[in-house]
């Protein structure tokens, strides 16, 4: 998986402006991310999210955890949070990163989260839509 710090312009989906995409957790081995404790209804909410999250494109493979000994927690999907003129983006590991290494979001990413419609809502889909058509490069 790359790592990208948190709130830096995401250039992972290479066909999409990556100053639309803001990075959230996505960590690495080796390299410093912020800890501490996160509010239950933010994980919550995170939770519901990743149930069905929306996804506009599928990559072929999976984010293997680096930080845990051993084999780690495996995930493949990303998620996708409306910001204020930009999407957040992390990648499903979140929530293992948050529950088992005390990753602590920027407090922007957890407002973002509580605010978020629910995941594939008419609500959800017209507040991303705008965002991931800008974000389409041409």
């Amino acid at each position: 998986m790359a790592w990208y710090a948190d709130l830096a312009e995401c250039d992972y989906f290479r066909t999409f402006h990556p100053s639309l995409l803001r990075a959230i957790g996505w960590l690495e081995c080796g390299k410093s991310y912020a800890q501490g404790d996160v509010d239950i209804q933010v994980l919550n909410k995170l939770t519901e999210l990743l149930k069905d999250s929306w996804a506009p494109v599928f990559f072929m493979g999976v984010h293997k955890c680096n930080l845990c000994p051993g084999r780690g927690e495996m995930g493949y999907a990303n998620l996708f949070v409306p910001g204020d003129g930009f999407l957040f983006v992390c990648p499903e590991l979140i929530l293992h990163y948050i529950k088992g290494h005390q990753y602590a979001p920027p407090i922007e990413f957890r407002e973002a989260v509580l605010a978020c419609p629910p995941m594939n809502s008419t609500a959800y889909l017209e507040a991303v839509e705008p965002l991931w058509t800008r974000a389409k490069t041409p």
